[in-house]
């Protein structure tokens, strides 16, 4: 312990030397309110115990945090009961279901908050690493940003596949592509189906995992992904005219309910698809061969059950779909209530020149303090060489986990999504994020964001069951093209029609 105290001092006394506080001005308070997302707060971050990153971020950038804290699961009401209050905080940060709230949308038309957009899309180093055109739009309000979003990747959908079922064919003289287009994911699904990858000598395998429930799966379990592929837009695109449309209005759609009719008739896909609730379950537990969803999952241990199943099953993911004129292409995956952030309340900082302050105090604390958030606080946390490279031990990894370093700022301020390299290695899922950030140039988002009302949205949430049960219908063959053109025409009676007359009016008033 007192070795550890020793570390910990002279690390703080070494970065204190360097401090703003040293040249006598008095440190910046910053007062938050934030959710904490475990069982409780991290270790040392309010109190007289204080935290080591904390503290060698504080003296940094000469602030002073003062941090309260709340659990998760009640969060949204703590929020609206702080925001009523007298003593509101200089930084509120809120998760991402409470961007919806009826209540917060009117606290931002209301002007209880600051207007960030100048102050973010202004600033190169926010712009290039902490936000991005498509997380600006999803969590603007009447065009405007008064959140500074988190920010995550676009592009974190993949196939992820049974790669020992590829190598078990391929000595049966059976060669697949990892899946690139629209025929080679046929090709896979139809000989995971048909060929016993399994090797097992049984009828028992399907090619494709797919969960379609009431459109809360379409971005991650496949259907977008797939009908990008097929060339149709990501919800919401613009015909051939230059008006924006939903999706199921183009051609390519159509393509792509005739693709999911081709696996649900020949039993390449699961048969309960419309009603699956474990849609990880099929390639966990060896019966599928492929599904759609965040690629990190694939690092992760959600299909560690498939070597319970099989100790030579071996998933791996791939990212690279283009189209069949050669485009490169990926469903963006961010949308609307997808992102939290942090607001800066207007009854408690009074001033444009605070304001900026905060916003300059995020920059450093990812520009200058970037190592400390990556890796913590060096000679406590990490040990820096002869040669300049660092190294972190077991002990010290620990260590940070034990103080509380390794969670301190977690939910805290907005962060790049992916750490720069200071040398400390990426495990296996940042390296899948590092890739997904590499390939968001690819990203077909969805072009009605940031033009669709609040009114809109709501009543497009109200009338989606038109459209997804006519979609279930005519994946099983219960209609054809006929019911499901007809389906489009009750949504359009139902309100689609003014829900595309308003996109497109807001759209062409944005761009006068």
């Amino acid at each position: 312990m007192r070795k550890i105290l020793a570390l910990l001092l002279a690390a703080l006394m070494l970065v204190s030397v360097f401090s703003a506080f040293a040249e006598g001005e008095e440190p910046f308070v910053i007062t938050v309110h934030l959710p904490y997302y475990g069982e409780t707060e991290p270790v040392g971050c309010t109190g007289e115990e204080g935290n080591p990153l904390l503290k060698v971020i504080e003296d940094t950038c000469n602030v002073d945090l003062r941090i309260t804290w709340a659990p998760q699961g009640d969060y949204t009401t703590k929020f609206n009961t702080v925001m009523a209050s007298t003593e509101q905080p200089m930084v509120m940060v809120i998760n991402s279901g409470i961007t919806t709230n009826a209540n917060y949308l009117q606290m931002c038309k209301d002007g209880a908050f600051w207007d960030l957009t100048d102050y973010l899309k202004g600033n190169d180093f926010i712009m290039e690493n902490l936000a991005s055109p498509s997380s600006l739009a999803i969590t603007s309000v009447g065009g405007r940003n008064y959140l500074f979003p988190s920010m995550a990747a676009a592009a974190r959908v993949g196939i992820l596949y049974r790669e020992d079922w590829m190598e078990n064919l391929k000595a049966k003289g059976i060669e697949l592509e990892v899946p690139y287009n629209i025929a080679t994911f046929k090709e896979m699904v139809k000989a995971f189906t048909e060929n016993d990858p399994d090797g097992n000598g049984e009828d028992d395998t399907i090619g494709f995992a797919y969960c379609d429930n009431k459109d809360n799966e379409l971005t991650y379990a496949g259907f977008n992904t797939l009908a990008v592929m097929m060339g149709a837009p990501n919800y919401w695109g613009f015909d051939e005219d230059g008006e924006l449309l939903p999706y199921f209005m183009f051609d390519e759609y159509y393509d792509t309910l005739d693709l999911f009719n081709w696996m649900y008739v020949n039993g390449y896909m699961n048969k309960d698809f419309a009603i699956n609730t474990d849609k990880h379950g099929p390639l966990a537990n060896g019966v599928a061969g492929s599904m759609i969803t965040t690629a990190t999952n694939q690092a992760g241990n959600k299909y560690a059950n498939a070597k319970n199943v099989d100790p030579n099953a071996k998933i791996a993911q791939t990212q690279d779909f283009f189209t069949d004129d050669g485009e490169q292409v990926i469903n963006s995956v961010l949308s609307v209530g997808g992102l939290g952030g942090i607001l800066i309340p207007t009854a408690s900082v009074k001033d444009a020149e605070t304001v900026q302050k905060i916003i300059d105090f995020i920059v450093q604390l990812n520009d200058e303090c970037g190592i400390y958030l990556a890796v913590g606080v060096e000679d406590l946390h990490w040990t820096r060489q002869e040669d300049g490279s660092i190294t972190v031990s077991d002990e010290q990894k620990q260590r940070r986990v034990d103080d509380g370093s390794s969670e301190a700022f977690a939910s805290m301020f907005p962060r790049r999504v992916q750490s720069p390299d200071y040398g400390q290695g990426m495990s296996a899922t940042q390296k899948i994020t590092a890739y997904s950030l590499s390939i968001e140039k690819y990203c077909k988002v969805d072009e009605a964001i940031g033009y669709m009302s609040e009114d809109s949205r709501a009543l497009q949430t109200e009338i989606a069951y038109i459209i997804s049960d006519a979609r279930v219908a005519y994946m099983t063959g219960e209609i054809d093209m006929e019911g499901f053109a007809a389906a489009i025409d009750q949504w359009l009676a139902a309100g689609g029609q003014e829900i595309i007359n308003q996109v497109n009016e807001a759209y062409e008033e944005a761009h006068k």
